[in-house]
């Protein structure tokens, strides 16, 4: 049997490696933890790191006592609805920015990711007036268009550099063969650019499935509360219950995980391509 000799490098690289994977995830298991203990044993001192007391009561309590199920509706639809509008303007215009020579183009895309790095703060109260005098307040609309606004210009920039990777060729044979330009775009091109589009959608699902400030803004209805608003009513102006509150943020955040955990491959391959072809 052939023996494994590591090399001091090597070795520190995975100590680092490790601690560094021990510190991301630490806080997800603190929050696991302390949503499956009772309420008596979350303060103690010092405090228990696995507790031979779990239970599911806290899920069950934030069920019964919060409408979790209708939280968690609202922000599907929403982060459904942004997606779709994203991933279809998005693909749209990378599309013609890399298909057709527009002038500007170059200093267009610049412009859009310059809008990517100014806070969102700014743009809440301008916003929320155009949804107030639209009527969309307290609406799934307000909140699609925020979101998929904020999401465009950074899918736009990752499409691009995924498109270029496709050849002209494709599309003018298809043109040749028959079809128009919006078949070829929709038939050939889009199939093949496939996991960039993927990778937009994941990252504008997790943006609007996140978001927090918008979606206290545009909604003032308990009805059209999303889970980041939900889970954050939990916190009381006398007590927090954290083990009630942790079971609320565990199911809020599980969508998100199961679904970046089913798609991230294809993240991966679209954030390379980009930087490597933009």
């Amino acid at each position: 049997m052939k023996e494994i000799s590591l090399k001091p490098a090597d070795l520190a690289r995975g100590v680092l490696i490790a601690v560094a994977l021990a510190a991301t995830l630490f806080p997800f298991y603190w929050m696991v933890n302390t949503s499956l203990k009772p309420g008596t044993e979350v303060f103690l001192s010092p405090p228990t790191f696995f507790s031979r007391n779990w239970s599911f009561d806290a899920y069950r309590i934030v069920f019964e006592t919060r409408p979790m199920g209708r939280y968690l509706l609202n922000s599907l639809i929403v982060s459904l609805g942004a997606t779709a509008l994203s991933v279809f303007l998005s693909a749209l215009a990378a599309y013609g920015f890399t298909r057709f020579f527009i002038r500007g183009a170059t200093v267009f895309v610049l412009f859009l990711l310059f809008t990517k790095m100014l806070p969102e703060t700014l743009l809440i109260i301008p916003y929320f007036q155009i949804m107030a005098s639209l009527g969309l307040v307290d609406s799934y609309l307000a909140l699609i268009l925020a979101y998929s606004s904020f999401a465009l210009p950074f899918s736009v920039w990752m499409l691009i550099g995924f498109f270029r990777t496709i050849p002209r060729e494709i599309d003018e044979a298809a043109i040749i063969d028959g079809a128009s330009r919006f078949q070829a775009f929709s038939r050939v091109i889009l199939p093949l650019a496939r996991p960039g589009l993927v990778a937009v959608a994941l990252f504008t699902f997790i943006i609007a499935w996140n978001s927090y400030v918008w979606a206290l803004v545009l909604t003032t209805n308990a009805d059209m509360f999303v889970t980041s608003v939900g889970v954050a009513n939990l916190v009381g102006e006398y007590r927090v219950q954290w083990n009630e509150l942790m079971a609320a943020t565990v199911i809020a955040a599980a969508p998100v995980m199961a679904l970046y955990a089913f798609l991230n491959r294809h993240l991966v391959s679209a954030i390379t391509s980009g930087a490597v072809k933009a």
